[in-house]
Order: structure tokens, then sequence, then C-alpha cells
């Protein structure tokens, strides 16, 4: 079995034991640049950034991630983000989405970016990749409607990069400007009808 291999099969038994998802370990790696699904499948290369950044969403470090030996953190010991979201996971692309869905990408994306902290970069494309299809084709992040007001804003600059059939794709990249707290997270679960 190769590092790469034996990487993988780790990562997955992190992930299951946590009961993340694969959409759930893109949310904890918002902000780097960075896509784990897919890994799993083979369908998307590892890369030395993804396994530096991987073993962080426990609060471990590379080497120690990489021990045979390696158990489980404690609870305690997770980082505050990834804590965040385990104890009241987003909805994403899994769900399925109703009616009220169709008309509310705003509180899908409350939803995804709830467990980040104030100051913290991602992309356009990070987001629409976790909100559930079909809402994530062709979005574009209003930040002056309802719910998104002021929980981020966008910055001047983007990130450029080629899609899958070679085209340039300009990303407008994204900071949360103040924390998205439990009253605003309460009405967008109150507008998709979920408890």
């Amino acid at each position: 079995m190769s590092n790469e291999e034996k990487f993988i099969a780790r990562s997955k038994k992190f992930r299951l034991h946590f009961q993340l998802t694969e959409e759930q370990i893109d949310l904890l790696l918002l902000g780097k640049n960075l896509v784990y699904k897919g890994v799993e499948s083979n369908r998307r290369k590892l890369n030395v950034e993804l396994m530096e950044a991987y073993p962080l969403i426990y609060g471990l470090d590379w080497y120690t991630f990489e021990e045979d030996e390696a158990t489980y953190p404690l609870w305690d010991n997770l980082p505050e983000a990834t804590k965040k979201l385990l104890q009241d996971r987003p909805f994403t692309a899994a769900d399925d989405v109703g009616e009220n869905g169709l008309k509310n990408t705003a509180s899908y994306i409350i939803l995804a970016i709830k467990h980040l902290d104030v100051g913290t970069q991602f992309s356009e494309s990070e987001i629409t990749r976790c909100i559930p299809y079909p809402l994530n084709k062709g979005v574009t992040i209003h930040l002056t409607s309802g719910l998104l007001k002021g929980a981020f804003k966008k910055l001047r600059r983007s990130r450029k990069f080629k899609d899958e059939e070679g085209n340039d794709v300009i990303d407008p990249l994204y900071q949360i400007h103040k924390p998205i707290d439990e009253h605003l997270i309460g009405k967008a679960k109150k507008k998709l009808g979920i408890q």
C-alpha cells in the first residue's frame, strides 16, 4: 500500500468516525482553496497541501495523523470550528430541496458558513458546491438582501482558475464580517421549514 493510499484510508476512517460527509470536510477546509470531495473515490488527485490541511480539522499535525497508532482526538482537543460543525451539522448537497429551499438560497449559505470565525475568507465556488442541487447551479451571492446582509463582505480580489473544460473562471472572494449567531441560524432554519 502506497503512502497516498494509507493517507486516504486513514482520512476516510477519521471522517466516518466523526460522521462527517465529504461536503462537510470541504466546509471545514473553506478558505484554503482545497477540495476533499472525490479523493476517497480517486476522482480527485491528492496533493501535499490537502495532506497537510486535512489533519488540522481534527487538531492533529501531519506527523501525528500519519502514525499507525494515532487515535481519534477527544472532544476537548478538537478545534472550535470542527466542534461547531459537529454540534449542529450544516445542510449540504445530500439534503432534499423542497419548495421552500428553492426560494431560500441565502438560508443554505448561512447554514453552510455558520461554523466560520470572523475574518475567514472563502470563495463563491467553495460555498456553491456546498449548497444542494439545483440551487448550486449558476448561483451568485447577493449580499444586500435578507439574511446575508452584513454577514460577510465581498473583497476586491478574486481567485482565477481554469474549470474542467479549460475555461477561465474568476471566483469572487468573501470574508466573514460578523459572527453568524443563533438568531440568524434560527431564521435560516425557519425559512427552510427545519426544526
